[in-house]
């Protein structure tokens, strides 16, 4: 009788393998498609940029740093700005969102207990929103199935081995993060990649724990994401970090590190309780770990919300009720519009006018435009 074991992983993992080297080899692997189609009008520009349609034109002739844009080969109409012509325009006339002197780089966590609840999704579509407005941003992949990694084109496993992750400044081989910061299609994203061998971290950090000599150095290991990030957050206004779905030692990192937490949480009962669970172990962790720990902002951001759905509309009223104003006003709606976007390594950020669907995108805006608004408040309180 047949027992599936070993022989059959190395079977089915010889053949996935198999097929990720012919697609690579191709050209078709996600990393060799991806690109932004996305271009900007003019009347996009100019509310990007902050500068009407006679400054821009007027900029396209500047003798010393033109910026002209696409154009049709045949017409000669103007077809509309890159994302790479718009924030060099809002670098030439000084409108870039970025932080001031002064106000910190700020890191935020997407994070939760539960899988399939949107996590690195949101993680990937907040940063493109972002660097959209001409932010600086670094998204930092904590968890060892790497989607937020996958989300920039890269097939993880294949393009990263552990030496390209944090795991050589956690393991003292490195005094800086520079050397893993990789640069994506989208301008104004760098990543930080994971891979597989990012699971051995969750067991180095609980085995130097337990060894620890002191509190002192005992405390130390639930800091080493924060103090990663340090080494290079002078180069970033914003920085994602997509944690695992658990709460183990990265996780505990991760909140450490963290300015601001978002929770994303479908409307289900299933999902509240994981959520309610998730809040109870994160006192109990900040008070063992931080007890001075204070965080800009903790956000419970509804997902995966079907408004057709009676009863998922009516247990969104629940959560309203329950969380007040550790919720988000705003719904990260369910649509297959992303999902069908992914399956050919695209997000909706990333696709030409034609393809989009501008309610969902109005969407998107919304939702990230409410946690936008919470960065930039904490910057002001700084100023």
């Amino acid at each position: 009788m047949f027992s599936p074991g070993i022989e059959q992983l190395d079977e089915i993992i010889g053949k996935c393998e198999e097929t990720l080297e012919i697609l690579r080899e191709h050209g078709m692997s996600p990393q060799m498609q991806k690109h932004i189609e996305r271009e900007f009008s003019v009347a996009e520009a100019e509310a990007m940029v902050g500068r009407s349609r006679a400054t821009l034109s007027r900029q396209e002739k500047d003798a010393d740093r033109p910026v002209i844009p696409m154009k049709h080969p045949k017409s000669g109409r103007v077809r509309g700005y890159t994302l790479t012509q718009i924030n060099e325009l809002r670098d030439i006339f000084g409108t870039s969102p970025r932080r001031k002197n002064g106000q910190p780089c700020k890191v935020l966590s997407m994070q939760s207990f539960k899988g399939g609840v949107a996590k690195s999704v949101s993680t990937v579509y907040f940063a493109q929103y972002l660097a959209i407005r001409g932010y600086r941003v670094l998204v930092v992949d904590c968890d060892p199935q790497a989607s937020a990694t996958s989300s920039f084109g890269f097939i993880p496993d294949h393009a990263f081995t552990e030496e390209d992750t944090m795991i050589p400044y956690i393991d003292g081989k490195k005094d800086s993060i520079e050397y893993a910061i990789k640069n994506t299609y989208f301008p104004g994203i760098d990543l930080v990649p994971s891979c597989l061998p990012w699971y051995e971290v969750e067991f180095g950090l609980f085995n130097a724990v337990t060894h620890a000599d002191t509190e002192e150095e005992r405390l130390s290991y639930y800091q080493e994401l924060r103090q990663a990030i340090r080494t290079v957050e002078v180069n970033y206004d914003i920085v994602l970090m997509d944690s695992p779905p658990a709460l183990g030692m990265i996780s505990i990192n991760i909140l450490s590190a963290a300015d601001g937490v978002v929770v994303p949480t479908p409307p289900s009962m299933y999902d509240f309780a994981s959520t309610t669970q998730y809040f109870k172990m994160v006192k109990r962790v900040v008070q063992s770990v931080a007890p001075e720990k204070r965080f800009d902002f903790i956000k419970v951001m509804p997902t995966k919300v079907e408004r057709n759905k009676a009863r998922q509309m009516d247990f969104l009223d629940i959560m309203r009720d329950r969380f007040g104003l550790s919720m988000l006003r705003s719904i990260f709606t369910s649509t297959s519009a992303i999902p069908n976007a992914a399956s050919v390594y695209k997000t909706l950020y990333d696709l030409p006018k034609g393809e989009r669907d501008n309610a969902i995108i109005d969407m998107l805006d919304e939702v990230f435009g409410e946690i936008e608004a919470l960065i930039r408040k904490a910057w002001e309180d700084v100023a």
